[in-house]
């Protein structure tokens, strides 16, 4: 029983040490796209610091599109049998973990400021093109067309909204600092209104309420998500995409014309589930570990969606 006990220990370290791996190889395969070897050596890294008594046996990528796939570690640990009767030498236990990468299905820690799609033109190109090194831009309120953001209904090119119906200003300041931690999922582009209707978000007219925390990412220089709607009107937002970007700069009253947020656009690793979503995802990716034994990994299969 001594002997099962600490069989059953060495797998317990195990486990958490091929889902390291996986989640790091991963992440080296959204970093850099059809680098196997590279991240398949990292995941030995990971494994070897994790768990330095552990034997790599294997590391498979299966690709599933340009942009999603999926890595399975396995690694397997001699345990020591102490209590074993002689000539049963030591057993070996073992344990897979694998990671799924890809576009995201849903998205968590989302701002309460969106973008729209296509009253920027700019703006576009980079959502249909995703950028490969960081690149800027300065999103104008006023969209380059009348027709743009849900016509003469429009809001402009950004808006605030709150992720729930009620959601007091003081909330909607601290999503705008923090993210709105719950999943949000991505719908289809329509243009046309709020269809489904699940797509759509109560729109709440916030932008000189939002400028301390909006200060605070600017400070801050890190990169966040922001999302990306099609459609809205005084009453409602449509989210239809995401963008990874950096705040620079922005004036958020005055007139019209002079209101502006200067970004810094650079597609990544987002936080969400995994993968797959009609939305516009403009590079970006997530990672979900999705398998931790030889017979769940085949259950990790990512979801390009359609």
């Amino acid at each position: 029983m001594v002997d099962v006990g600490h069989g059953r220990l060495t797998r317990q370290g195990l486990i958490p040490a091929t889902d390291a791996a996986a989640l790091a190889a991963a992440q080296d395969l959204v970093e850099a796209p059809g680098a196997e070897q590279a991240a398949c050596a990292t995941a030995g890294t990971y494994l070897a610091g994790n768990a330095a008594g552990a034997t790599m046996t294997g590391c498979v990528v299966t690709p599933a599109g340009p942009d999603a796939g999926r890595v399975t570690v396995t690694a397997t640990e001699a345990v020591e049998a102490t209590f074993a009767p002689t000539g049963d030498g030591d057993r070996v236990v073992q344990s897979a973990s694998s990671a799924a990468f890809g576009p995201p299905r849903t998205v968590s820690k989302l701002r309460p400021l969106a973008f729209c799609y296509d009253g920027s033109s700019a703006l576009r190109q980079l959502i249909d093109n995703p950028p490969t090194a960081p690149t800027s831009i300065e999103v104008r309120f006023v969209p380059d067309s009348p027709a743009a953001c849900g016509g003469s209904a429009a809001v402009g090119n950004f808006t605030t909204f709150t992720f729930e119906d009620g959601a007091s200003i003081r909330r909607i300041r601290r999503w705008v600092r923090n993210g709105y931690q719950e999943q949000v999922a991505l719908a289809g582009p329509t243009a046309t209104g709020c269809d489904p209707p699940g797509s759509c978000y109560q729109r709440v007219d916030a932008l000189t309420e939002i400028e301390s925390p909006l200060d605070f990412l600017e400070d801050g220089e890190s990169y966040i998500a922001f999302p990306v709607f099609d459609f809205a009107d005084s009453a409602a937002v449509h989210l239809v995409g995401v963008i990874r970007a950096q705040v620079e700069a922005f004036l958020l009253d005055g007139l019209p014309e002079d209101r502006f947020v200067e970004l810094t656009v650079d597609p990544g690793l987002i936080t969400g589930t995994c993968c797959g979503s009609p939305g516009l995802h403009a590079g970006n990716q997530v990672i979900a570990l999705c398998g931790a034994d030889p017979d769940a990994v085949t259950r990790c299969e990512p979801d390009t969606g359609p």
